[in-house]
């Protein structure tokens, strides 16, 4: 799991981009160079992190009360997700955000290419003050990226943009044994400390004044399909287009290190799909 870390000015930022555990700007310095072979493995893939259409319309399912008109989409990435919940609302007017223009722009061409219209939109932000209007929102959407604010603090710092009535659907990693092995449960630490059971997160759902309405674990097909298959293909060409290079051994490395965890322990941890509602 990517820390939040120093300002950009040190690191690539890191509000809400790739949803995988370890590799997002982890240590990858803005000099240039570095950050353009990170988008060489990372920029390319098929969605930022775990996930999949199906997954995001089942959540979309898990969502209370009519179909959302106004749709906030946190942590963006390239839009894949933002692809399927605009497909899946069909009147629905989203904004996507994400921290690297890169992402941003990617995004746009896929909504361009499906034929979205201005009814569809990505912008470069920071998903700790998304620019829209209070009490503006139906839903707000965070696949794989509330980590970087925290689950209680981002869903603190959103209910003043949700209707009444609004939502938030957000992933976030979680233990699923109750004693995971001492190496990964190490590399969690490392990673992201915060990550338990679902009872935790949901400890913490609550303690931001929400209510779970619904969840599901996402399987580990999730996790290959169109994230860690993919990267590995992208890590075998940028070994072969840059041998002994120490700058894309490292990006290389880390991905690799990523990918052998969750091949060794991903009966111990996924990622956890949570629909969530305001309280009083």
């Amino acid at each position: 799991m990517p820390h939040r870390g120093p300002e950009a000015a040190e690191l690539v930022p890191k509000s809400g981009w790739l949803d995988g555990p370890v590799a997002y700007g982890r240590g990858v310095e803005s000099d240039g160079r570095s950050f353009e072979l990170f988008l060489e493995v990372y920029g390319t893939l098929p969605r930022a992190g775990p996930g999949g259409d199906e997954h995001t319309v089942r959540a979309l399912g898990l969502v209370p009360g009519p179909s959302p008109e106004t749709v906030l989409d946190l942590g963006c990435g390239p839009g894949q997700q933002t692809v399927a919940l605009a497909s899946a609302l069909p009147e629905g007017r989203i904004v996507a955000l994400d921290v690297l223009a890169p992402m941003v722009e990617q995004a746009n061409r896929r909504f361009t290419a499906a034929g979205f219209g201005d009814r569809v939109v990505a912008l470069v932000g920071d998903m700790a003050e998304p620019p829209v209007d209070p009490g503006s929102q139906d839903l707000i959407w965070c696949e794989g990226a509330i980590y970087n604010l925290g689950v209680t603090e981002a869903l603190g710092a959103w209910r003043p943009l949700l209707r009444p009535g609004g939502s938030v659907a957000f992933t976030e990693p979680v233990w699923l044994v109750e004693s995971p092995p001492q190496e990964i449960r190490d590399w969690w630490s490392s990673e992201y400390p915060a990550i338990s059971r679902r009872a935790g997160v949901e400890a913490r759902i609550e303690s931001a004044s929400y209510r779970t309405v619904g969840s599901f674990v996402l399987p580990a097909s999730a996790w290959w399909d169109e994230y860690y298959g993919p990267m590995r293909d992208r890590v075998a060409s940028l070994r072969e287009r840059l041998p002994g290079d120490p700058v894309a051994s490292d990006v290389a490395a880390a991905a690799e290190a990523e990918i052998d965890y969750f091949v060794r322990f991903s009966d111990c941890y996924s990622y956890e799909f949570f629909s969530v509602q305001p309280v009083g």
